[in-house]
C-alpha cells in the first residue's frame, strides 16, 4: 500500500508539471496559471466529496478495492486527459477555452483527492508514513519527470504516467486478493489500456501532436497563419525547458525563427561565415536593425571583448562581429536552442561552431556573469517576450532575474570604465522600465537621476528600441554624435534620447525633462501610472519586469479570491450542517460549544500548514532559481528537496508519543517559524558569497540548506492527522484533507500576490506568521 501511495503521488506531481509544459504551448502563461490552480483546487474538494457523501468503509478488503478502483480512475484520467487538450486545441469553440481546460484537468486531480482523504480517514495511525511516503513520491516524481520530459517529449510523458499509476492501482488491489478478487478488474484494465496508448504512441502509430500556433496571442501564430509569411515548422524539440520550435519561411529564404513554446522568438540568418562578405541579409541589418546603433558610435579600443545574454539564433553575436568585437562570449539558457542552431551551421555559417573567437555557453546569463572577474567593454541583452511558463505553479517562475536595479549593479561592476551595457527591446514600456530600472540602481550608488541620465541614451523606432548605459558620462561630443548618426539613419526621434540636447522638441520630452533634472524617475513612473502602466523599478526580491499592468494581475486576483472565497465556505458550511442536530436552544448551544472545542483548533492548524507551506515552498525556489542558474534545474532539485525533507520529517514524526502530540505540534511550529525568520535574513548573503563554486558544490549546498526547514515542516501535518485520531474526531479527515488541500491553492496564491505587492521575503515572513499562529493556539493544549 506505501508502494502505492508512492507511485500516485509520484505520478501526480508530474502530472501537474507535465500539464504546465503542454498547457504553455496552447495558453498565455498567465492563464495556465489559472487553469493549474483550479485544477489543483479538485484535490480539496475529493476530501469534502468524501466527508459529505461517501460513509466510512467498515470492511478492510472492501477499503483496499475502493482504493484500487478510485487508483484505476485515476490513472486513466492522465493519459485521456492530455489526449483531450490535445484535441480541444484544433476545435476553435474550446480551444482558448480556459473553463473547460478547467473542468478536463479538475477530474483527475478530484479522483486524486478522494483517494488521499479516503486513505487518511482509513488508516490515521499510520498517517507519518503515509505523508512521508506521499511526500517522497512526489520529490521523486518532482526529479524524475525532467528526465522523462527530456527523453520523452511532453504528450508521451502523460502516457508513462498512466501505467504508472494503473501500477499503484494494482498494488492497492493486492492487498486484499485473497478475498476480493475482483477489484483486480478496473486496475488491470487500467494497466492494459495505459500501457497500449504508450506502446502505440512510441511505436509511431499513433501520433499526437499538440497544435501550435493557432492562439492569435503567441508570436509564432503569425509566423504560421500570415499570408505574407508562409511559415512552417521544420524542427521542434520537447524537453522540460519547453517546446523549441524552428521556424522556416517560403518568402524569406535567408530568415529562420527560434521559437519556445510559440513565443519568445529568436531570428537565425543565412551566414555566408566570412564577415567580409556576409551576404546582403546581414550586411542590412547595419542600417535596418537599431540593435547595430552602438557599434556606429563605439570607440575602436573598447571592442576588446562582449558579453551577450541570451544570443538565441545568433542575432546579437552577428552584430558584435561586425561591430569588431574580437572577443565574444554568448550565454544561452536554452540548451535545445543552441542544439538546433549548431545542427543547422551550413545555413548561419557556423554562428555556434566555426567561428573561433565566439564562445557559446550554456548557463543563465545572470547566475554566469556573477561566477565572473572578467570585466567587459560591452554586455548585450535582447529583452525576450515571456508569455510562456516554466514553473510548477505557472507564474512566478517564469520571471527572471536578468532585468532588476541588483542586476543593473552587477552589469556595472563588470564593465570596463568606459564599457556600456546595450539592450534591445520590442516597445517604449520595455526600454522605459529599463531606465526606471537603471536611474533607481544607480542612485543607491549615490548619483543623482540628472547625473545619471548623462550616461543613458536611447534610440528608438517603430520595431525596436535600444537602451545603452554607459559606466561613466558621456562626452557631449560622443552625444552629439550619436544624435547626428540617429537622424542620418531615419530612426525616430520622439522614442529617442541623448545627453546634453537640450533643444525643444529634437528628442523625447519626457526623457528630455528627466535629463534636465525637471522630473525624477518617481515623476516619469506617475506619468506612465496615469496612462495606464507600472514602471516602477523591480529587485531580486520582486524581479517581475514583465508585469506592466497595475496592481495585481488580473488572472492572479482571481484565483486569489476564488480560492478564499471557497476556503471559508469550506470551513463554515460543515459546522452549519452540524448543527441542525437538537430543535431546543440548549441543545444547539451545547452543539456549538462542542464545535467550538473540538474543531475550531484543527480547522486552523490545517488552514495554516497549507497556506505556509506553500509560501514557504514557492518563495524558496524562487530564492534558489539564481543560485543555481537554469529554471528547470532550480525547480527540480529545489522541490525534491523540500518535498523529501517534509516526506523524512514525516516519517521520523511517527516515533512521537501520542499523549504529546499538541506539544510538539506546538515546538515544531514555533522552530519553523524561527528558521523562516533566519533564512529571511542570512539566505541572501550565504547564497551570493558561495555562488562562484562549481554546480555540482552549489547542487548539494541546495539539497543542506533547504532540507533542514523541510524536515520540521512535514512533521506538523501527519501530527494533525494523529491527533483528530486520539479526539476522535476520525470522520472529520477528509473535511481537513479538504481544508489544506483549498489552503494550499490559497497559499500559491498568496505568495505571487504578495512577491508582486512587496517582496518573497516578505511571502516567507507571512509563512512565519502562520506556523507561529499554528504555536501560539497549541502552545497551552
Amino acid at each position: 500500500m506505501l508502494a502505492a501511495i508512492f507511485l500516485t503521488s509520484f505520478s501526480l506531481i508530474a502530472f501537474e508539471i507535465t500539464l504546465s509544459r503542454l498547457l504553455s504551448v496552447l495558453l498565455s502563461y498567465h492563464y495556465v496559471f489559472v487553469v493549474l490552480s483550479l485544477a489543483l483546487l479538485g484535490l480539496g474538494f475529493g476530501g469534502l466529496f468524501v466527508h459529505f457523501f461517501r460513509p466510512p468503509i467498515t470492511n478492510e478488503l472492501k477499503r483496499f478495492s475502493s482504493l484500487a478502483f478510485l487508483a484505476a480512475l485515476f490513472s486513466l484520467t492522465i493519459p485521456f486527459s492530455a489526449i483531450l487538450i490535445i484535441q480541444a486545441g484544433y476545435v476553435e469553440d474550446l480551444r482558448l477555452n480556459i473553463l473547460f481546460y478547467c473542468f478536463l484537468l479538475f477530474i483527475p486531480f478530484f479522483f486524486a483527492g478522494v483517494l488521499f482523504a479516503e486513505v487518511y480517514r482509513m488508516l490515521p495511525a499510520m498517517s507519518a508514513r503515509i505523508y512521508g511516503l506521499d511526500l517522497m513520491g512526489a520529490a521523486a516524481g518532482s526529479l524524475g519527470v525532467i528526465q522523462v520530459l527530456n527523453i520523452l517529449g511532453g504528450i508521451n510523458t502523460n502516457f508513462l504516467l498512466g501505467v504508472a499509476a494503473s501500477i499503484a492501482a494494482l498494488l492497492f488491489a493486492a492487498e486484499g486478493w485473497k478475498e476480493n478478487k475482483r477489484g483486480f478488474i478496473l486496475p488491470i484494465f487500467s494497466v492494459l489500456i495505459t500501457s497500449l496508448l504508450l506502446g502505440i504512441t512510441l511505436s509511431g502509430s499513433f501520433r499526437q501532436e499538440i497544435p501550435i500556433g493557432i492562439n492569435s496571442t503567441k508570436e509564432i501564430h503569425d509566423a504560421l497563419y500570415e499570408p505574407s509569411f508562409k511559415g512552417e515548422i521544420i524542427e521542434t524539440k520537447w524537453s522540460a525547458f519547453g517546446r523549441t520550435d524552428l521556424v522556416q519561411y517560403k518568402n524569406f529564404p535567408d530568415h529562420m525563427d527560434i521559437y519556445l513554446d510559440g513565443t519568445a522568438g529568436s531570428p537565425m540568418y543565412r551566414f555566408s561565415g566570412n564577415l567580409d562578405d556576409p551576404g546582403s541579409t546581414i550586411s542590412n541589418l547595419k542600417g535596418t536593425f537599431p540593435g547595430y546603433f552602438p557599434f556606429l558610435e563605439l570607440p575602436e579600443e573598447r571592442r576588446k571583448n562582449g558579453l551577450i545574454i541570451g544570443p538565441g539564433g545568433g542575432r546579437d553575436i552577428l552584430l558584435a562581429l561586425m561591430g569588431g568585437v574580437r572577443k565574444i562570449t554568448a550565454v544561452e539558457v536554452n540548451k535545445d536552442l543552441v542544439d538546433m542552431v549548431r545542427r543547422y551551421s551550413r545555413f548561419n555559417g557556423g554562428i555556434y561552431t566555426d567561428i573561433n573567437n565566439v564562445q557559446i555557453i550554456v548557463d543563465e546569463g545572470r547566475n554566469f556573469l556573477k561566477r565572473q572577474k572578467e570585466k567587459y567593454d560591452l554586455i548585450m541583452l535582447s529583452l525576450p517576450v515571456t508569455n510562456t511558463s516554466r514553473s510548477l505553479e505557472g507564474y512566478a517562475l517564469t520571471e527572471n532575474f536578468l532585468f532588476t536595479t541588483d542586476s543593473i549593479g552587477d552589469y556595472l561592476e563588470h564593465l570596463t570604465d568606459e564599457g556600456r551595457l546595450v539592450v534591445v527591446g520590442h516597445d517604449d514600456v520595455e526600454i522605459l522600465r529599463l531606465l526606471s530600472i537603471s536611474l533607481a540602481a544607480l542612485e543607491e550608488r549615490g548619483v543623482g537621476n540628472q547625473k545619471a541620465m548623462d550616461q543613458i541614451y536611447i534610440v528608438g523606432s517603430n520595431d525596436y528600441l535600444v537602451f545603452v548605459l554607459k559606466k561613466t558620462p558621456f562626452e557631449p561630443k560622443e552625444a552629439l554624435l550619436g544624435f547626428e548618426t540617429m537622424h542620418q539613419l531615419g530612426y525616430d526621434p520622439a522614442l529617442s534620447y541623448f545627453p546634453y540636447i537640450r533643444k525643444m522638441g529634437a528628442l523625447n520630452p519626457a526623457l528630455m525633462a528627466l535629463g534636465s533634472g525637471k522630473i525624477d524617475h518617481q515623476g516619469l513612473e506617475k506619468m506612465l501610472s496615469e496612462r495606464g502602466y507600472d514602471i516602477h523599478p523591480v529587485t531580486d526580491n520582486r524581479p517581475f519586469f514583465y508585469k506592466f499592468e497595475k496592481g495585481i494581475p488580473q488572472p492572479v486576483s482571481l484565483i486569489f479570491w476564488a480560492s478564499i472565497i471557497l476556503l471559508l465556505l469550506t470551513v463554515w458550511i460543515p459546522p452549519l450542517y452540524w448543527r441542525k442536530g437538537p430543535i431546543s436552544t440548549e441543545g444547539r448551544s451545547e452543539n456549538k460549544r462542542s464545535f467550538d472545542e473540538k474543531r475550531l483548533k484543527p480547522v486552523v492548524l490545517f488552514s495554516m500548514l497549507g497556506v505556509g507551506f506553500m509560501l514557504i515552498e514557492i518563495s524558496l525556489i524562487q530564492r534558489f532559481v539564481f543560485f543555481l542558474g537554469e529554471p528547470v534545474l532550480s525547480l527540480a532539485v529545489s522541490l525534491f528537496s523540500l518535498l523529501g525533507g517534509a516526506g523524512l520529517g514525516s516519517l521520523w514524526s511517527g516515533r512521537l508519543p501520542s499523549d504529546q502530540l499538541t506539544k510538539w505540534i506546538a515546538r515544531i511550529s514555533l522552530t519553523i517559524a524561527g528558521m523562516v525568520l533566519i533564512y529571511i535574513f542570512l539566505l541572501p548573503a550565504i547564497l551570493d558569497q558561495l555562488l562562484g563554486l562549481d554546480l555540482t558544490i552549489r547542487l548539494c549546498i541546495t539539497v543542506c540548506l533547504l532540507s533542514p526547514i523541510a524536515f520540521l515542516v512535514g512533521c506538523p501535518f501527519p501530527l494533525g492527522i494523529r491527533l483528530l485520531k486520539e479526539r476522535g474526531l476520525e470522520k472529520h479527515i477528509p473535511w481537513m484533507w479538504g481544508i489544506n488541500g483549498l489552503s494550499s491553492v490559497v497559499g500559491s496564491a498568496m505568495t505571487i500576490v504578495v512577491a508582486i505587492s512587496f517582496g518573497f521575503a516578505e511571502a516567507l515572513l507571512i509563512s512565519a506568521g502562520c506556523y507561529f499562529i499554528v504555536f501560539f493556539i497549541f502552545r497551552k493544549s
